[in-house]
């Protein structure tokens, strides 16, 4: 017998008590599905890599308790109108969110092996990181085997 216990959320709309950080998020109908798009508010879109994107908490925070167990979730990642030439689409779920950090595993749809990307890129499709002191740069300077990033099949 298990202990472990299942929770679906049909996100289609904004569950109560949720926390918008850094971005905006509306219903979205994509690839016939409809679901929630999140994506950076304008302050942020327009901001400073490092300071207001890439490795920050731009994240919708559900009002959810979760210590440790599986996360199953589709993820469509695009890039915006706006996107800078080294953006990826990133898409991800954050984590283990406490008022000074937390943990993250995003996806870079234009990294997915089926695009073929030449190297460092086909390596570089799923990172994980953790806010505020393990962010990418980091990881990848002092782990320079690539132990927290992969390839993937997307």
């Amino acid at each position: 017998m298990s202990n472990t216990a299942s929770m679906f959320l049909d996100l289609v709309t904004v569950p109560r008590g949720s926390k918008a950080r850094s971005v905006e998020v509306a219903t979205a109908d994509k690839v016939g599905r409809t679901a929630l798009g999140v994506t950076f508010d304008e302050r942020t879109a327009r901001g400073t890599p490092n300071i207001d994107y890439i490795d920050m908490p731009t994240f919708l925070e559900l009002p959810i308790e979760f210590e440790n167990g599986e996360i199953s979730v589709d993820i469509l990642g695009e890039l915006r109108a706006d996107a800078p030439e080294y953006a990826r689409a990133f898409a991800g779920i954050a984590y283990r969110i406490t008022e000074i950090g937390f943990e993250a595993v995003y996806l870079r749809p234009l990294n997915g092996l089926r695009l073929e990307p030449d190297p460092p890129r086909s390596r570089r499709a799923v990172q994980y990181f953790s806010y505020p002191d393990w962010r990418f740069e980091r990881l990848r300077e002092e782990y320079p085997d690539g132990r927290y990033e992969a390839g993937a099949d997307i």
